[in-house]
């Protein structure tokens, strides 16, 4: 405990060489006030200034950040309704052109129809007229056939096989 006891003794003599002059210990105080009030005066203000005017550029740009997450969030809004609003109507646009191609489908179809059954109608007729004209010239031929053959038999008087055989002839001539 010899060691204590030294440094208490050693702190004890520190503490009186301190007080032995107090001219030293006034000046050692007048100093530090005069270091504190410069300091206070030359650091202190214009320290505690900039950390002011840091402290509302950060309090600014808070709220400015604030303010603009607000404006992001409300464009984001009206973004995400523009873009409800864009679909519901492109899909109100497919719709309509779906209706529309339906339509011009049908359309065109009963119009193709209607055309087909014109040309039906009208080769029809047709062949009604060509068969018409076709029968016309059998009669006409068969007309002069018989004419020939009456022609003949009266002319000359053949018999029944010379009839037959000059009818097949006069036909085969004319077909």
């Amino acid at each position: 405990m010899d060691i204590f006891k030294e440094i208490a003794d050693v702190i004890q003599e520190g503490l009186n060489s301190i007080f032995e002059r107090w001219d030293l210990v006034l000046w050692q105080l007048g100093a530090t006030i005069i270091l504190l009030i410069a300091i206070r005066v030359f650091l202190w203000k214009p320290i505690t200034k900039f950390l002011d005017q840091r402290s509302d550029a950060l309090s600014r740009e808070l709220h400015e950040a604030k303010h603009e997450r607000e404006r992001v969030t409300q464009i984001r809004l009206e973004t995400q309704t523009e873009y409800e609003t864009i679909k519901s109507e492109i899909r109100e646009l497919k719709e309509t052109l779906l209706n529309e191609s339906h339509a011009e489908k049908e359309r065109i179809i009963s119009e193709a129809r209607a055309e087909a059954k014109r040309r039906i109608s009208q080769v029809d007729h047709d062949i009604a007229q060509e068969v018409k004209m076709q029968n016309e010239k059998i009669k006409e031929n068969i007309k002069k056939i018989a004419f020939q053959i009456a022609e003949k038999i009266v002319a000359h008087e053949i018999e029944e096989d010379e009839v037959d055989e000059a009818i097949s002839e006069l036909i085969d001539r004319k077909l």
